[in-house]
Order: C-alpha cells, then structure tokens, then sequence
C-alpha cells in the first residue's frame, strides 16, 4: 500500500509518496504541487536534500505552470499553439521529443526523470516558438528594410504582463515564452504589433495604420487566444 506524508522545506510544501522503487522521482502537477515518490527505506533527511539541490528548479517550475494558461489541462497534457496535446511516453536510447498527431512523444531511457522530461518538452517548445518568430520576421522584414531599417535583436523571456516589448532606439523586440501556447493567428497579430512599434513607438492612429497595411485582419487575430 502506498504511504504519503508531507514536509515543508521553508515556504515549499512537498508530498512524499512511500513505493517500492529502486529511484527517487521528482514530479510537480499542473497545480504546482510537488511529489517525491521514494522507497520506504530512503530517509526523509535524504529527500530533503535532494529537495534542496532541486529547489530553484521546482520555484522556476512552479511559476512557470502558474504564468501558462491551464485550460484544464490533465496532469499528461500541454498546450501548444492553442491545442491541448496528450504527452506519451516511449523508449528511445537519445532524449528527443517529436510531435505526431495530437499527441507530443518524448522518446528516452527508461529512467528519465520528471525534471528531465518537462526541460526537454520545455526546450522543444521554445523551438517551435523561435521557428515561428523567425518565420514572421523574415516574411516582413523586407517593408521595413525598404523604410532604412537595420537588422534587430530578438529576444525571448518569461512575462507576466506582457507578450512582446519592442525597443525601437536599441534595436531590440523581446517576445514572451507564453506564446507558443497560443493559437497561431494570436502569436502572428503580436509579431506584427510588436513590428509596428519600430515605426510608432506608441498606439497612436498611425500606429495602427501601419498594423493594418501589414495584416489587414489584425482584429480578429488579436482576439483569438485562450
């Protein structure tokens, strides 16, 4: 019979699940709780370390989940583009994460962790963000390269307020992680409405004369996210 128990390590509530496994696991659900699973004979001065040396992690996870939007998501799913995705696990010898279908595979050894799993799905995902910005740059670059613009930095962080800050006197447009969990016509009015400000560096009419010159639909996609 599974045995639980919980612990408090300053601010950070954590539940030990008591199997017999031959590993200890590390699992934080959608709602930021944190599960160890550990065998009855690890001692609970042993979790506790490994709490500690995985707590900057677990904090960044944490507030990571709180920032995504959950749509009621499974404890298995992601969303991605706006669709929620069934995440499966199979055995491969090299970690990678493939998309196929509705559903995210990550292929890996039999003993990937939790911790191992989420950064690689996390680092997938930001791939397919990046793809995606890249995509949209290059396709209206060239209106802005004809109006004696410079190349620009792109930049990517995680924000709470914000999709996308653009710097128009340093050369730089920052676009927030959270993106990619929107639906695409969302992520392509940010891109283009982060553009516009190399122009207009405020939401003036001018502003959005510009925003409509590149996507006629903007008001429409603007409004399509979860």
């Amino acid at each position: 019979m599974k045995q639980v128990e919980e612990i408090k390590i300053g601010t950070l509530g954590i539940k030990i699940e008591r199997k017999k496994i031959k590993n200890m696991y590390l699992k934080i659900k959608p709602d930021g709780e944190v599960i160890i699973s550990a065998h009855p004979n690890i001692s609970t001065e042993s979790i506790m370390i490994f709490v500690k040396s995985k707590k900057n992690w677990i904090l960044e996870k944490q507030q990571k989940r709180l920032l995504a939007p959950s749509n009621n998501l499974a404890e298995d799913e992601v969303l991605f583009l706006g669709y929620r995705l069934k995440c499966i696990r199979k055995f491969g010898v090299n970690l990678e994460v493939a998309l196929e279908k509705d559903k995210l595979v990550i292929y890996g050894p039999s003993d990937l962790t939790e911790e191992k799993q989420s950064q690689a799905i996390e680092n997938w995902m930001f791939k397919q963000l990046q793809r995606k910005v890249n995509q949209y740059h290059s396709h209206y670059w060239s209106f802005f390269e004809r109006n004696g613009f410079k190349p620009i930095e792109i930049k990517y962080r995680q924000m709470k307020s914000t999709w996308g800050v653009c710097r128009p006197t340093r050369g730089i447009i920052t676009y927030s992680k959270q993106l990619i969990h929107q639906p695409e016509p969302f992520i392509h009015y940010v891109i283009v409405h982060e553009l516009c400000h190399l122009l207009q560096p405020n939401h003036s009419a001018k502003f959005y004369e510009a925003v409509s010159t590149l996507l006629p639909q903007w008001e429409s996609y603007s409004k399509q996210k979860v």
